[in-house]
């Protein structure tokens, strides 16, 4: 309904009048007018005795009786006018029998056998016959007479068409409105295809008329939508399904003008659109109100109660493209049945997840329990708790700045998908990998199985992304359900795009190939190309992110601990890897590879790879040989590890010809092997001539002789590059260990490990060469589970202290005895980071003269920083002598050491300064009276840095608080409140 004074045109009011638009009240009074008593559900005599008579008066006039002069015309004009807007009235309330009867009874009112009378331009016979047979036809088709409907309609369009004649004399308003009844008619009798001519035609005239005219935008909109849902229901009938589509959109956009009165009609639309996009009914009223931004709710759309089908897919990617007022996203599903194939499912999947990290407007995107940032889906948003969504929910603003503001380098996903099905896997993989902002994702223990595996394929196989994203180039895929044809498909990454998949990503980010930004359609060609210039919405590609071409290009792959994957699986992996040069390294550990298949690895040869691990696969030394002559094929390759394979002394000979020979290898790991000391003399051998070997790892190989220890020394001494060496849990004879302590002085080794060797005081110093091995290159010493004791630290302290920065002497049967020892141990190395003295028993009072020195002394004149005192008894009492560094270190470790909360509270109402990054008090003996202290003491910290920011306050950036048995799950649940609100930068590990 609009107001009568927005059309001027009288003519145009008439024709608007007898149409579904209600101009004023003049149509509303005329029906309750004839809904009185008089002429409620009854013949009106006397209206049609005064048409009786008129038509008599017009057949006077034809005889020359009567005048046919201007008043005839206008009193004739306005008495079947009258006459039909009596049948519309009649019809408006449900009395179209009576309609029908009134219309036939003014038929001969509209026609004339006298040229000169029909034709006249003053009496508009035309229009007043059109008139009447379109009320007689919407009467007729009221009681289902569609056949008179479609005669009277038919004879209307050949009026509106001239009878042939070339001169037009019907208002073009009036055409299309009545070729839009006709089609309607043709429609209900099925006769589509010929109605859906005429329902184009009638489209097409409104839109050159209301470009050309001067029409209230409302008036425009309404008759354009009724057109658009008129050609979309032929559309749908004759399977035209595209066609349907572009009108339902067109229409459904054009109801936007009407608010919420729009007569049904976008409901109509709505039920059509989803017959043509193959979607339920629901779902797609859901999708036109996420849009458009109707309903309450608008904002957040959950699409856990729907298929996912390729149809609603589709129109959720079409949402996407074009909203300015969707914030939310929920999905969870449950079908594990697909119901369509997994190309068609991933490429709609990876399309759907693209429309999502370009979406400006979405803030959030909710899988199941996850929840992701799609701007930043490295950054996984935590849901909020009661307090935290409460009225100071406003002090938290600086904890969701700081948390996780760090972009990593690898983006964790490590168990987070575990709990979803195949299909919301699929998702999360599109989404990380085509929302990635870092250089490679980490996919471990999440079951990945040949159900979901495609989808992550196809992602990092996908070219176009916004501009804000960039390649995987590492996929960590460690402790899955990894099989032969789980590789197989996995292999598919490096292979190139086909034909059919280069369509996908061009429908997935050209606009004009979702929805309606575009006018170039079958349709619009039916249309002559007129669909343009109403309604056209300036939302939608302006929200979409810029696209850029990235190359796929995964150089890093790790498929550890997938134990299916044997060696089928392997020869699988490297035919894909040998088409992609660039890749660079392979880890495959645990994954079920013998000796047949080490022959795989001879295609890595094709690429520039770096480093390859098949540590644990039972390869023996025959698989070891082929990996040697293999890995000379590539002459990229810098690190080889090889732990837990099964070699003996077999390979020795292969192992030294490839250090010998290869020019790149710098590192080699052969932990856990069985080379022994034959083998081993034969293998240094060879490292001996390696002219950039920088690493050998040979942990555990039964080395004993003292002609392996003379190699190894040899070795050590003649090998220019080499820095690091590894000899852990190799039981050297006494003898044996002076040939490699002497060589240490004589060496470029910054790093030994030498753990579990059965080193004893006596021992270490034949090691030591009885004090004569000084050097000032070795940084790091590992003697871990070496019983030392404290005349073996003395020895260590003498030789080794001025170099060192990292030194480990964990478990080993050191005592309080060794006091003075550990101070002159830090006092006279100046460079020591690091002091591992764990589960030695030190007692109370073992490290108090250390503390005291380090007391007295600036924090500049000692380099220790990180202080590992586990399970060494302390109890409260040495945990409260630690107090005066605590300022000075960064991290202290004191599980296992029998602290109380008596102790705890004591720390903390010290009043003396901490400035630590993490405190670990795991498996001690605390309860809530601690957890209380550290918490009282860290707010007023906290409280006292935010009075006055330049104040040096006390700090903890962690706490870890693990198996303490007085901590129960509610004290660790309120303590976590607490502290989000008032010391948001303290984080306790529970």
């Amino acid at each position: 309904k609009i107001e009568r004074s927005l059309i001027e045109d009288p003519h145009v009011y008439e024709i608007m009048y007898f149409s579904p638009i209600e101009i004023g009240d003049e149509r509303f009074t005329y029906q309750l007018y004839f809904q009185t008593d008089i002429y409620n559900r009854t013949w009106p005599t006397t209206m049609a005795d005064r048409m009786t008579a008129q038509i008599d008066g017009l057949r006077h006039a034809e005889l020359n009786i009567l005048p046919f002069d201007t008043e005839f015309k206008t009193k004739h004009r306005e008495a079947v006018l009258f006459h039909c807007k009596m049948a519309l009235a009649y019809l408006d309330a449900r009395e179209a029998r009576i309609a029908m009867k009134l219309c036939k009874h003014a038929e001969p009112a509209t026609r004339s056998t006298e040229s000169r009378i029909l034709q006249d331009p003053e009496a508009e016979f035309d229009f007043l016959r059109i008139t009447l047979l379109s009320v007689l036809a919407c009467a007729a088709r009221r009681v289902k007479f569609f056949q008179v409907a479609v005669d009277a309609l038919t004879e209307a369009k050949d009026i509106c068409f001239g009878r042939g004649s070339d001169h037009n004399r019907v208002h073009p308003l009036m055409i299309a409105l009545t070729l839009l009844n006709l089609s309607a008619v043709l429609g209900d009798i099925d006769h589509d295809e010929h109605g859906l001519r005429w329902g184009l035609e009638a489209l097409t005239m409104m839109y050159q008329i209301f470009e050309e005219g001067n029409y209230p935008a409302t008036v425009e909109k309404y008759y354009l939508v009724l057109a658009c849902h008129n050609a979309a229901l032929l559309n749908v009938k004759l399977g035209r399904w595209d066609a349907a589509v572009e009108l339902v959109d067109e229409g459904i956009d054009f109801t936007k003008a009407f608010h919420e009165v729009d007569d049904g009609l976008r409901r109509k639309l709505i039920a059509i659109g989803a017959q043509a996009k193959h979607v339920p009914e629901g779902f797609f009223e859901e999708a036109v109100n996420a849009l458009n931004g109707w309903g309450e709710g608008c904002d957040v759309w959950n699409l856990s109660f729907w298929d996912f089908s390729a149809g609603e897919i589709r129109e959720e990617i079409r949402v996407l493209q074009h909203t300015s007022t969707l914030r939310q996203i929920i999905m969870d599903h449950f079908d594990e049945d697909r119901r369509y194939s997994n190309e068609t499912e991933d490429a709609l999947l990876a399309q759907f997840i693209l429309a999502v990290v370009s979406c400006q407007s979405l803030e959030r995107l909710t899988i199941a329990s996850l929840e992701f940032d799609p701007r930043k889906v490295w950054r996984r948003i935590k849901k909020r708790s009661f307090l935290e969504t409460s009225w100071y929910a406003s002090a938290l603003n600086f904890t969701n700045i700081l948390e996780n503001a760090q972009k990593p380098e690898i983006a964790m996903f490590k168990e987070l998908l575990k709990s979803l099905n195949s299909f919301l896997k699929k998702v999360v993989y599109c989404l990380v990998v085509l929302g990635n902002e870092c250089e490679g994702v980490d996919l471990s223990e999440n079951g990945i199985d040949i159900r979901s595996i495609s989808a992550l394929v196809r992602a990092l196989r996908w070219r176009r992304r916004p501009k804000f994203t960039r390649q995987v180039s590492t996929v960590i895929l460690r402790s899955n359900a990894l099989d032969a044809e789980t590789t197989r498909e996995l292999a598919r990454m490096w292979d190139p795009l086909n034909e059919e998949e280069q369509l996908q990503e061009q429908y997935a980010t050209d606009p004009d190939a979702v929805g309606k930004s575009t006018r170039t359609s079958t349709l619009v060609a039916a249309l002559g190309g007129t669909m343009g210039g109403i309604g056209d919405s300036a939302e939608g590609n302006a929200l979409q992110e810029e696209e850029t071409v990235i190359e796929p290009g995964v150089t890093h792959l790790d498929v550890s601990y997938n134990s299916n994957v044997g060696d089928q699986g392997l020869d699988l992996l490297t035919a894909g890897i040998a088409k992609f040069k660039p890749f660079k390294v392979l880890r495959a550990d645990q994954v079920g590879l013998q000796t047949r298949g080490c022959f795989a690895l001879e295609r890595l040869s094709a690429t520039v790879i770096e480093l390859l691990c098949i540590s644990n696969n039972a390869i023996g030394s025959e698989g070891a040989g082929v990996v040697c002559r293999a890995a000379l094929g590539c002459h990229h390759l810098h690190t080889l590890e090889m732990d837990n394979c099964a070699i003996d002394t077999k390979a020795a000979a292969d192992l030294s010809e490839l250090m010998e020979k290869h020019g790149a290898l710098r590192n080699i790991s052969l932990n856990n092997n069985d080379l022994q000391s034959e083998g081993i003399v034969e293998f240094c051998r060879g490292c001996a001539e390696s002219a950039c070997l920088s690493s050998v790892h040979l942990a555990y190989n039964n080395i004993t002789s003292d002609a392996a220890t003379e190699a190894v020394g040899d070795m050590m001494r003649k090998c220019e590059t080499l820095l690091e060496m590894n000899l852990s849990g190799n039981h050297i004879n006494p003898g044996g260990a002076l040939y490699i302590g002497s060589a240490i002085e004589h060496s470029r080794i910054l790093t030994m490990f030498l753990e579990d060797m059965g080193f004893t005081e006596g021992t270490i110093d034949e090691f030591l060469d009885h004090g004569a091995a000084e050097t000032q290159d070795l940084q790091v010493m590992i003697l871990n589970n070496n019983p030392v004791g404290d005349e073996g630290l003395g020895i260590i302290a003498e030789c080794l202290s001025i170099g060192l920065t990292d030194l480990s002497l964990s478990n080993c049967a050191l005592t309080k005895s060794s006091q003075a020892t550990l101070l002159n141990l830090v006092s006279l190395s100046p460079n020591l980071r690091s002091l591992d003295l764990s589960y030695n028993c030190l007692g109370p009072n073992g490290c108090s003269d250390m503390v005291m020195w380090m007391t007295q002394n600036e924090k500049d004149n000692y380099s220790l920083r990180s202080f590992e005192l586990a399970g060494c008894s302390l109890g409260d009492e040495g945990f409260y002598q630690l107090v005066p560094v605590l300022g000075s270190v960064t991290y202290v470790g004191v599980r296992e050491n029998g602290i109380t909360s008596a102790g705890l509270e004591a720390v903390m109402n010290s009043h003396q300064m901490i400035q630590l990054k993490c405190l670990d008090l795991a498996k001690n003996n605390i309860g809530e009276q601690g957890v209380h202290a550290l918490t009282e003491r860290f707010q007023q910290e906290h409280k006292r840095s935010l009075w006055n920011p330049k104040q040096l306050t006390s700090t903890i950036d962690q706490v870890i608080l693990t198996d303490n048995a007085d901590i129960t799950p509610g004290l660790a649940a309120s303590t976590e409140a607490f502290l989000k609100i008032h010391n948001p930068l303290l984080s306790v590990v529970w």
